[in-house]
């Protein structure tokens, strides 16, 4: 791994850990194992660092999810693949799941900046239940109830308060919100 990759991977982490704010590029430099001036040779600021980092955990999260909603074969099957899917991908990466809460948190209003945002996938597939009579809420708040419900469940796995297997989880959560946004009577 060169030293490029290693940056961005030990800024992910202290980032995830500490916050962005409160993560120096003395600290990432540190981290690494080289001098604060050796980190300017491949960014040109800390805030390139945080770009970087948000567009390739973000892509990656946006390029799964959306092969999970291709590959099905129904709206039911897309929506539960979608969110075991993004799931997966938070229980798998949980630095980078961190860090994308912690920029939505801080940096909300930048988002818009790229261009693979998991949630518009998300606010599509929501759409599109509710055009396909399925979603028995408004969209807005089906929204809002799945982010949330995704956000917190690896929160509380990371914390320890959710026991079992992360892939039951993953299902239960799943066929849970299902339930919860169409009143469970499709499918």
């Amino acid at each position: 791994m060169g030293t490029r990759d290693l940056i961005l991977e030990e800024a992910l982490k202290l980032f995830s850990e500490r916050g962005i704010k409160e993560t120096t590029v003395r600290d990432i430099a540190r981290a690494v194992g080289i001098t604060e001036g050796a980190i300017y040779r491949h960014f040109e600021s800390k805030d390139q660092i945080v770009y970087e980092l948000f567009e390739t955990h973000s892509g990656a999260l946006y390029d799964r999810v959306k092969k999970a909603i291709e590959k099905a074969k129904d709206p039911k099957d897309k929506f539960i693949s979608a969110v075991e899917s993004f799931l997966d991908f938070a229980f798998k990466n949980p630095d980078a799941f961190r860090y994308l809460n912690l920029f939505h948190y801080l940096r909300g209003k930048e988002v818009r900046k790229f261009p693979k945002i998991p949630f518009q996938l998300l606010k599509a597939l929501v759409e599109e239940l509710r055009e396909e009579g399925f979603l028995k809420v408004e969209p807005e708040l089906a929204l809002a109830v799945l982010t949330g419900t995704l956000e917190r469940v690896f929160l509380y796995k990371e914390m320890g308060m959710l026991k079992g297997r992360k892939k039951e989880l993953r299902t239960k959560t799943a066929q849970l919100l299902w339930n919860i946004l169409t009143g469970g009577d499709h499918g």
